[in-house]
């Protein structure tokens, strides 16, 4: 055997350890990438499947604000109008002073309560967002604030306004409303402040308010307001911070996205 016959046999031995080899590397490469593609696809699917949770739980929320809207505007409020109606009645046909006089009042408190459930019903329709638009509705809201209670409620808005899709434009008015419900209800806030500021490719949002705040440790999401804000705030694809110091108020921040799109929130008419 020659050596020119050992040369050949060994490149010959090369090429098929190095074809060898490739094809192992290439195989290798490929079940990676085929795994790879495998967990994206599951941690898609299972993303996919997250979102259509809270997707329903808020289409079930939304349904509920309608229907609840929809009681407080045909049957409450008619109720009442009518009441106020014969009160009216009683104070224009009574000759005794006492009786005109609490009929007066009680017909002014009335026409209040009535004015009050009217904004009521008309925050919690979703109808209302998407017509009013995303700042007018919040200051309608917080204009209810205002005259319901001792509270001084300012919307600040800055940068150059825009419209959101009207699905974004309901859940940041919802985690704002449960925000400010919150301050006004838990945190005895005497003042509360929302800001709007808009950038190109996001609106950033702050609510802020001077209530006795909390310690933000000894809670969790588990809370239905705050898991709420949460909810809306992760299929929005924006991250929310709350920062809370007790008697020295909450700060809830977060940042929407304007480039994204999301599912939309589905009402049932009945």
């Amino acid at each position: 055997m020659n050596i020119d016959y050992l040369f050949i046999i060994f490149i010959l031995g090369s090429l098929i350890m190095l074809i060898l080899t490739a094809t192992l590397v290439i195989f290798l490469i490929t079940h990676k990438k085929k795994q790879y593609r495998n967990l994206l696809e599951k941690q898609q699917m299972e993303s996919n499947y997250q979102n259509q949770l809270l997707q329903s739980k808020l289409e079930v929320q939304e349904q509920s604000f309608k229907h609840f809207s929809e009681e407080i505007h045909d049957n409450v409020g008619q109720m009442l109008s009518i009441v106020k109606m014969q009160l009216y009645g009683i104070k224009n046909s009574s000759k005794e002073q006492e009786v005109v006089t609490k009929a007066a009042d009680c017909t002014e408190l009335l026409g209040k309560a009535i004015n009050d459930l009217r904004n009521i019903s008309h925050t919690l329709n979703s109808a209302f967002v998407s017509n009013a638009g995303l700042a007018d509705a919040i200051e309608k809201d917080l204009e209810y604030i205002r005259s319901a209670r001792d509270v001084k409620c300012t919307l600040h808005r800055s940068g150059q306004e825009y419209e959101l899709e009207n699905e974004k434009e309901l859940m940041v008015f919802r985690i704002i409303q449960e925000a400010v419900g919150n301050a006004v209800k838990h945190a005895s806030a005497s003042t509360i402040d929302v800001y709007l500021h808009y950038q190109p490719d996001k609106l950033n949002v702050v609510i802020a308010d001077d209530g006795k705040g909390f310690d933000t440790g000894a809670i969790s999401k588990s809370g239905i307001g705050l898991n709420n804000m949460h909810v809306r705030a992760d299929l929005l694809k924006g991250n929310l911070q709350l920062v809370s110091e007790k008697d020295k108020g909450t700060t809830i921040t977060f940042s929407i996205d304007n480039t994204e799109t999301i599912l939309p929130i589905k009402t049932i008419d009945s």
